[in-house]
């Protein structure tokens, strides 16, 4: 079972303000949280194994979606 999210319709501006969403796709659960823009080509992140979204660095990550997805 796939559950998605209705599209964005406004930015979110920083990291701390983006809250976190999760996806279950064949029994996966991947977390995530998005910034920047509603439209363009978004930038994807992973980071490893037994982190968690809190192990990146706001300031890049506020940087990043400064000017993109």
């Amino acid at each position: 079972m796939t559950k998605s999210h209705p599209p964005r319709t406004s930015s979110i501006a920083t990291w701390k303000d983006a809250s976190t969403r999760s996806v279950d796709i064949a029994g996966t659960i991947f977390v995530y949280r998005q910034l920047g823009s509603a439209s363009g080509v978004p930038v994807i992140m992973l980071n490893h194994w037994g982190a968690t979204l809190d192990n990146f660095d706001p300031c890049i990550v506020d940087g990043l979606a400064a000017t993109g997805r």
